[in-house]
């Protein structure tokens, strides 16, 4: 399975990860051989801090078979914390590279079914709303090492350490540094690999 490979390689790394790197990984090990990057001043990050598309698409966005476009919300990507949070949303939407067929929202509907289960946690879940958990947990398993997890965590529990520091070190926004310490972290994401 394509994301396994790309957790292993993650394990084998000793710095922080890189989005390039990551980009690359996931280039080598899924059928997107391009993966294209765009901030947008149209989305409004309180709402939509980024999506994935991917091609073949005609106008207005332009994409070849394999090719996949990443937009992060600009507004989302400045200010202070802003690399933190373009590292987490990249990595989340690049994820998606690893999606299954029946994830994919291919029609309009499918995409109207997703962005519905967002604003209404009593929907059905669709395949294509798994795939985005699927990518939220998967971005954390590829951003810190499993082992680096660990240590944060023991330090953590010991009060040598705290999250804001964690979040800082990794390069992540604070909610989802929390969440790399949830004690069930392991359960959650032991499906995913």
């Amino acid at each position: 399975m394509p994301f396994h490979d790309l957790y292993e390689e993650v394990q084998k790394q000793k710095s922080v990860i890189s989005t390039k790197w990551l980009k690359e990984q996931a280039i080598a090990l899924s059928t997107i051989n391009k993966v294209k990057e765009q901030w947008s001043g149209v989305l409004d990050a309180s709402a939509l801090r980024g999506f994935y598309i991917e091609g073949p698409l005609g106008p207005p966005v332009p994409l070849e078979p394999n090719e996949c476009l990443i937009v992060l919300s600009r507004e989302m990507c400045q200010g202070p914390l802003g690399a933190h949070w373009r590292r987490f949303v990249y990595t989340k939407e690049l994820m998606h590279v690893f999606d299954e067929e029946d994830e994919k929202a291919s029609t309009r509907e499918e995409f109207d079914l997703q962005i519905e289960k967002f604003g209404d946690p009593t929907k059905d879940m669709s395949p294509q709303f798994r795939a985005e958990i699927k990518a939220l947990w998967r971005a954390l398993m590829v951003l810190c090492q499993e082992e680096r997890r660990l240590e944060y965590k023991r330090q953590l529990n010991a009060n040598e350490i705290s999250v804001d520091v964690i979040a800082s070190a990794l390069r992540l926004p604070v909610a989802y540094a929390r969440e790399l310490m949830r004690d069930n972290f392991e359960i959650v994401t032991a499906s995913l690999k």
